[in-house]
């Protein structure tokens, strides 16, 4: 499979594809380098007929959200096309025409938790923890997150975390519909892999159709072009500057709706 990869690590085992986010040093928070590495392992599973269902995971953590040291140095013009090129990647995960399962341990937060809400499935382990926290930045989430979220856990739900940022654990995310199910850290691939396996076993072209039927229903397309646009918007404010230092200097951050 896929070699040279800086950031993430691929495998196959039989007829599950694996994909494992590899930057636990920065809790395997998404630049640039990972998004493209996950679009292209995404496309070589695609294209491979033996691989049936797909497992996207993290070094410990999941996912902390995106990489905020190297967002500070992108220039308001260039983040449009940023926030289209996380989309894209986002959006091949969703529509690639096999199964996706997240299993998930860690934190899920922002980019990260949006990267969760991209999958099919997700399985939580107990240290699991998510959270759209953008707003503490002064950002909105930027990778389909104001869409994607309301949609599986209702509008009054997504609402509160986003616009409160607060971080809910494994338990909590099971109880709303946003995980599947919760088990135990050490029992989290071991029961990624069975669900991936269970599926795997299936008729291809019915799992496939399934997939497509019901994405086709979500009619999200429109939404998450507003999104792109909302947050390059975003980044032509004071406030996402004092946001982003405040973060980056652990402080509480001074907003002035500017």
């Amino acid at each position: 499979m896929t070699t040279g990869n800086e950031h993430i690590k691929v495998e196959k085992k039989k007829e599950i594809g694996i994909i494992t986010l590899n930057r636990p040093e920065a809790r395997n928070a998404l630049n640039r380098k990972m998004i493209q590495e996950l679009g292209d392992a995404l496309a070589e599973f695609e294209n491979d007929s033996q691989t049936r269902s797909i497992i996207i995971t993290g070094n410990k953590d999941f996912c902390a959200g995106a990489d905020i040291k190297e967002m500070i140095a992108i220039k308001p013009e260039e983040i449009e096309a940023f926030c289209r090129w996380g989309h894209k990647v986002f959006d091949q995960l969703e529509c690639i025409g096999k199964p996706v399962i997240a299993a998930i341990s860690g934190f899920a937060l922002g980019g990260g938790c949006e990267l969760a809400l991209a999958c099919d499935i997700r399985i939580a382990g107990e240290s699991a923890k998510f959270g759209q926290p953008e707003v503490n930045l002064g950002l909105i989430p930027g990778f389909g997150g104001t869409q994607r979220l309301g949609r599986l856990v209702g509008v009054g739900k997504a609402k509160e975390m986003i616009f409160t940022g607060d971080i809910i654990n494994a338990k909590e995310a099971a109880s709303i519909g946003l995980v599947n199910r919760v088990v135990k850290d050490e029992e989290l691939m071991t029961k990624a892999e069975e669900m991936a396996i269970t599926i795997a076993q299936k008729g291809p072209i019915a799992v496939k159709m399934v997939k497509a039927l019901i994405n086709e229903n979500q009619e999200i397309k429109e939404g998450l072009e507003k999104e792109i646009a909302f947050f390059a918007q975003c980044f032509t404010t004071q406030d996402r500057l004092e946001g982003i230092n405040a973060f980056l200097e652990k402080r509480r951050p001074k907003f002035k709706s500017m």
